[in-house]
């Protein structure tokens, strides 16, 4: 079977492995849609904002920092269902092909929490590059029924490789742990063709007595 994002190939079984533990990911990415927009004072954007716009900047592969403006709806919609890590396609007005970008900062309102701003980073399909990516913990129904509890660390981990190995999440089972047991950075299980980076003793995950 071949892996699209990644163009690697495995048997079914491993497949199917990988792809339960969240190794692989099968999401191809968002598109964010978006305007270039002037270089202008704050009532300019916060016209912009008030318009459901978003301003941003693209910057990276040897190109100038570009203002742009991204659809508001459309992006809160996005980050709500698949989070702002991993690879987006930005898709501009007057451009005939999208840019490949990954999310390198998000600004919000201290107050509302609403996303104020965004750095986005241009990258190429060919170069490896390092991000973060989110730790999923799956299973903790039952470290509870062993009346235990379980204490997170750990919530990202740091990886480098191709833009389209870069998965939406990496999965932590910690179903089959007892008192006593943890999880580290070591013990993730990501793609042959992405390496973990950060301290390989980092704890994860940790199962711990509830008697006290």
């Amino acid at each position: 079977i071949l892996d699209r994002p990644t163009g690697n190939c495995y048997n079914s079984n491993e497949f199917a492995k990988l792809l339960d533990k969240g190794v692989i990911s099968m999401a191809a990415a968002q598109t964010l849609k978006g305007t270039k927009r002037e270089l202008r004072g704050k009532g300019y954007l916060n016209e912009l904002r008030r318009g459901q716009m978003i301003p941003s900047i693209v910057y990276g592969q040897g190109r100038q920092p570009l203002p742009i403006a991204l659809e508001g709806r459309t992006l809160n919609r996005i980050f709500n269902q698949h989070g702002s890590s991993g690879l987006f396609s930005l898709e501009l007005e007057g451009e005939t092909r999208p840019l490949m970008v990954l999310v390198r900062e998000v600004q919000r309102h201290p107050v509302n929490r609403e996303i104020n701003h965004l750095d986005l980073l241009a990258v190429s399909m060919t170069e490896k590059i390092t991000s973060t990516v989110p730790i999923q913990i799956i299973g903790e129904e039952e470290v509870v029924k062993q009346g235990a509890v379980l204490q997170v660390g750990a919530k990202e981990v740091e990886v480098t490789c191709l833009p389209g190995d870069i998965p939406e999440v990496v999965r932590c089972d910690v179903s089959k742990l007892q008192v006593g047991d943890k999880i580290t950075i070591a013990d993730l299980e990501v793609l042959p063709t992405v390496e973990k980076g950060g301290d390989p003793e980092t704890v994860v995950a940790v199962v711990l007595s509830a008697q006290r």
